[in-house]
């Protein structure tokens, strides 16, 4: 501390005692004076060479580690002056001569005699400051190797603690390919020893280390670093035969993250992990958290390499049998389960760690591994575990069933009679938790394999769960029948639940009233709801009976622990309300919502339940009651906002709290640049939520919620959509746009009103702007809907050519940005790992590309061939996508040259190079999907490119010609190909004719390829031809008019044509059956069925 003044060193010397004093308020002070005076910009490297020199060099053990945890500490702070973000470090910042003396104090305290304690809070310290990429440390590299092969353990546990916190202290020191090989060699063996290390804490130290080592490691090196893997897992059975139940778990842990990265790597010794983890998985004599981390890394390989899982023998048996096993660990004496009868708080089981593990592992091996894997070794099992005298197999059996059927929906969903002929007697069983796990099996397959059970199972379902609301079973089981019933009516149609009505709402109603428990209440109400929901205006003869029970529950008198019960009737009585429609509601319509006022105006704080039914319960009223709910939005509206306008709140994490906010719902925490960031994510769930209603109000009010768009659009909507740390809010602002914008033109006469206008440009100015720069590919769907509809409401010519020009560059950033993405995944699998599709993804990559040219030809149908300068942005990429061989990218890119010939028209042709080609081969593409596009694109250059496409589409007429008539083209997989390979050569002959040689022989031709039934959009321009060829008197329809009429009666059966198109088709038709002698004309139109002549009676007669 030789920089540092005697007198300042004075006054740090009396914070630290003050700090370490057991005087709560002394203490108080000590720290209110570090936060105040000495984190300022001019004190900081004072202060942090202070606090390394006391870490290193202090008077004794407690003063030196708590130096220690305050050095590292205030050394990832972020800098308290303006101008830096936060992701910023103090000790990166600090002049250079403290850094260097904060080096040293540091290594030389890490190598004088210490204690463990000190020396692993000194190797902590060491590796934050060595994470500063703008100056090296030498020094560094040469003492931790030293350290770790010191003959004093806690030297080599605290180098390893180093490299796991710092792995770049290695990667760093790679240089030429001689140096990296040193390196390499230095660490393997380094590594290697660390493996069979005498010292368990050692061996842990080291395991973790390499799987930090190894992630920061480029792919190239993972090969050579692979070769130490034995080594680490030979590590395992040492740890299980000495019973150090905290180290097995540590390695473990360690080693799942190493699976997730590079799973494929532990191939040749997986079925030899298979087995340990699954023995480590089922010991019930181990800890908790060796068993769970066991399962978790079998449940990691099915996540990251579900293929190398399928084809090992071992590894569906496995994981089934340790879930299975797990899954029974629940209520393990007799007063376990009277205390689970008995909770009021239904989460209860939530503290089964082990039991919800098992389902969890279940579910998610389950859906990576599909049911032609899982679901044989599944049914070995459920059976005998079922007829078990034990109560906990039957009960786990049950459970598990519902955690695997979602993912083994493929195979299970043709076995749901046999599934019932399991699950529906265990209703039965003698023990309430077995009833229950049963009501949860049925409500999941309700889910899992809807609608298909809805429609052949309602009769074995509704009834069995409706006796299970019987006042003789146990509350628990009499809430979750009713939350089975939930699941089940939600997707359920009116015809399916009508039968049933009267015996489910008798008993429903009949709980409602004599329920022994609060939440048995609570869910009974929410089930009504939803029955009422699905039941739709068939509810009607159950309103009279259901409201005043509604009714009963909103008067009287609220007290804490009602309020969630209440909060449930409003959302019930909205939804029966919607149900039975405006007439029947209005007689408790008054009532109704005088209460619901009464609870709006005397909210009991942010945490009250009521406030969210609420919200909802408004907007239900005002879809039902449209402007009549005018008078309510004064009321409604300004909490609303409020809640809308939440900002994104984010906040450091010090070490001491990130257990406590991690396990906090409310919050998410990230890792940036080795701080521990909270945000505040349940605050934006509520503004998402917010936002979504307030979109409601505006489809609903129109005109009328004008006077609080602009509002919404510039303080809510607009800037929402920079909340990068929630993408929910930023779809959701997305997709309000065009509602807020439909409001405006309303209100103020237009489309093309300043107001209107004005509001557009700022919307789309933003939304071109995060479609070109949003880091989250799945936002590309709400933000080329907003355009797209912004489109469409704003009419022709809305966009300004910046305002293309910007768009296109945007547009291009998409497909490009998905057409790496779609290569990259093309080429994902490799020795290393398996590409695997992310669960969290809500569209696929051939989804987006879909949408992204739904947003193209939005722009194209908007501004036609104004569009052409800004679309020469986008040549380059569509040139690769069109010549691309993988399917979904060669649509993508046919659909964007259909698009520029249909709206560029004749202009297009000086962009022929980039499609003409590709669409000709297209036409024979082996792909239905390919032809489809190239027939239709060949077809708009008929139509709409002129006379300079007329060469191009006389030479494509034998293609399309061949491939619509290939002996399957009716087939369903080729029928839109074929229809519209019928469509574009009408459009052909209808522009061309006159220069097709064979004319004649090409509309006989053309003729079998009719009818056009399922494609309505091809359709008009066959049958169009059709009528010209009637009113020529052409030979080919002359000499075959049932053929004639039979297309023409196809058409009409399927609706392919209407209107006007339907009409002159008819009127031909007629004239064509004139010339039929009169027996021959009856004896055709009476040769069809049923529906046919329902047809030919409405349009022939």
């Amino acid at each position: 501390m030789s920089g540092i003044p005697s007198n300042v060193r004075e006054e740090l010397d009396q914070l630290m005692t003050g700090l370490l004093s057991p005087d709560n308020s002394i203490r108080a002070q000590a720290e209110a004076c570090l936060n105040r005076d000495w984190t300022k910009k001019d004190n900081i490297d004072v202060l942090l060479v202070f606090l390394a020199s006391q870490a290193a060099q202090g008077a004794n053990d407690t003063l030196r580690a708590f130096a220690a945890v305050l050095f590292r500490r205030f050394a990832i702070k972020s800098p308290a002056s303006p101008g830096y973000s936060v992701t910023a470090r103090q000790i990166d910042h600090v002049s250079d001569g403290a850094k260097q003396e904060v080096r040293n104090v540091l290594l030389q305290g890490f190598l004088a005699q210490q204690s463990g304690g000190v020396r692993h809070k000194l190797s902590d310290a060491i590796a934050e400051v060595s994470k500063d990429e703008s100056c090296s440390w030498p020094e560094l590299l040469p003492m931790v190797i030293q350290a770790a092969q010191n003959s004093d353990a806690n030297f080599r546990d605290s180098a390893f603690r180093m490299i796991t916190a710092a792995p770049e202290i290695i990667s760093s020191a790679h240089g030429s390919k001689q140096q990296e090989q040193q390196v390499n060699d230095t660490f393997m063996k380094m590594f290697g020893a660390g493996f069979v290390d005498q010292s368990d804490a050692v061996r842990i130290s080291a395991c973790i280390a390499f799987v930090s080592f190894f992630e920061n490691m480029p792919k190239s090196q993972w090969g050579v670093l692979s070769q130490l893997l034995p080594n680490l897992l030979d590590s395992l059975p040492r740890l299980l035969e000495t019973g150090n139940d905290t180290a097995l778990a540590s390695v473990l842990e360690s080693l799942i993250e190493l699976v997730a990265l590079a799973s494929k790597i532990f191939k040749p010794m997986f079925p030899t992990l298979i087995e340990f983890c699954s023995a480590v998985a089922k010991n019930r004599e181990l800890d908790s958290a060796a068993r769970l981390a066991a399962l978790e890394l079998l449940t990691t390989f099915c996540e990251s390499s579900p293929n190398m899982c399928k084809r090992e023998p071992t590894y569906a048996p496995a994981i089934v049998l340790d879930c299975l096993q797990l899954s029974t660990e629940v209520c393990e004496g007799d007063d376990d389960c009277e205390d689970w009868i008995n909770s009021k708080d239904l989460d209860e089981d939530e503290d089964e760690e082990t039991y919800n593990a098992a389902r969890l592992s279940l579910d998610r091996a389950a859906l990576k591994l599909g049911g032609e894997t899982l679901a044989q070794p599944l049914f070995q099992y459920l059976p005998s575990m079922l007829q078990s005298a034990d109560w906990h197999e039957r009960q786990g059996a049950l459970m598990s069933l519902s955690s695997a059927t979602e993912g083994c929906r493929d195979v299970l969903i043709t076995e749901i009679p046999r599934i019932l002929d399991l699950l529906l007697p265990a209703l039965q069983d003698p023990h309430p938790r077995v009833q229950y796990a049963c009501c949860n099996a049925l409500g999941q397959i309700s889910t899992d394999f809807a609608d298909v059970i809805q429609r052949t199972a309602g009769d074995r379902v509704l009834p069995a769960l409706v006796s299970m609301l019987s006042i003789k079973n146990v509350a628990r089981v009499q809430a979750h029948a009713a939350a089975a019933l939930v699941n089940f009516c939600e997707e359920a149609s009116q015809q399916v639940l009508e039968p049933y009505l009267d015996g489910l709402l008798s008993n429903l109603l009949s709980l409602l009233q004599s329920a022994p428990k609060r939440y048995v209440q609570e869910q009974v109400v929410t089930t009504i709801a939803i029955v009422a929901d699905a039941a739709e205006n068939r509810f009607i003869k159950y309103y009279d009976t259901l409201m005043p029970l509604l009714l009963d529950i909103l008067r009287a008198e609220s007290v804490p622990e009602s309020r969630l019960l209440k909060a449930k009737a409003i959302e019930c009585a909205t939804l029966v309300a919607l149900a039975v429609g405006k007439e029947k509601f209005s007689q408790n319509a008054a009532e109704i919502l005088q209460i619901m006022t009464n609870l709006q105006q005397n909210l009991q704080g942010d945490d009250d339940p009521v406030r969210a039914y609420l919200q909802q319960g408004w907007s239900r009223v005002c879809r039902l009651i449209g402007k009549d709910f005018l008078p309510y939005l004064p009321l409604v509206l300004p909490p609303l906002l409020d809640q809308a306008r939440a900002t994104q709140d984010i906040s450091i994490v010090e070490e001491d709290d990130l257990e406590e906010v991690e396990q906090n719902e409310d919050y998410e925490v990230i890792q940036l640049s080795g701080k521990h960031i909270a945000v505040h994510t349940a605050v934006l769930d509520d503004k998402t939520g917010a936002i979504e209603l307030l979109r409601n109000y505006a489809d609903v009010l129109g005109a009328d919620f004008y006077p609080y768009v602009d509002q919404i659009a510039n303080e809510i909507v607009i800037p929402g959509l920079d909340f990068y740390l929630h993408d929910g809010v930023r779809g959701t602002c997305g997709v309000t746009m065009p509602s807020l914008l439909q409001s405006c033109i309303a209100a103020t006469g237009g489309n093309k009103s300043p107001q209107a206008v004005q509001l557009w440009n700022r919307m789309v100015d933003k939304l071109i702007h995060q479609l070109g720069n949003d880091p989250v590919p799945d936002l590309f769907v709400a933000y080329l809907y907003a355009i797209t509809k912004g489109l469409e409401i704003m009419g022709p010519n809305a966009l300004s050519d910046t305002q293309l020009s910007s768009l296109a560059k945007a547009i291009e950033t998409c497909f490009s940005e998905t057409y790496e993405r779609v290569k990259a995944k093309e080429s994902g699998d490799d020795e290393y790992n398996e590409e695997v599709a992310e669960d969290d993804e809500d569209y696929t990559d051939e989804e987006l590309l879909d949408q992204i040219s739904k947003g193209l030809n939005a722009v194209f149908k908007d501004s036609h061939y104004r569009f052409l300068p800004a679309f020469q942005t986008i040549v380059p990429t569509l040139a690769t996508l069109i010549n691309d061989d993988t399917t979904s990218l060669k649509l993508a890119g046919l659909s964007a040259a259909s698009d520029l010939v249909e709206y560029g028209g004749s202009e297009s042709f000086q962009l022929r190079d980039l499609f003409l080609n590709p669409v000709g081969e297209a036409l024979t593409a082996p792909q239905a999907s390919i032809r489809q596009i190239a027939n239709y694109t060949v077809g708009a250059c008929a139509q709409h490119g002129g006379e300079q496409y007329l060469d191009y589409c006389l030479a494509c007429l034998p293609s399309m010609t061949q491939m619509a008539s290939i002996p399957d083209a009716k087939a369903e997989e080729n029928l839109g190909a074929t229809e519209n390979a019928c469509a574009s050569i009408a459009k052909i002959i209808h522009s061309f004719g006159s220069h097709i040689q064979g004319l004649d022989e090409l509309i006989q031709s053309w003729f079998k390829l009719l009818p056009v039934a399922q494609d309505d959009e091809a359709a008009p321009y066959a049958y169009m031809l059709l009528v010209e060829l009637i009113q020529q008197q052409h030979p080919t329809v002359m000499s075959q008019i049932p053929k004639v009429f039979d297309d023409v009666l196809q058409a009409l059966l399927y609706s392919s044509v209407n209107g006007k198109t339907a009409e002159k088709v008819v009127s031909a038709t007629r004239q064509l059956l004139g010339t039929l002698p009169h027996d021959q004309a009856m004896a055709l139109l009476g040769k069809y069925d049923a529906a046919s002549k329902q047809v030919i009676q409405r349009w022939f007669s």
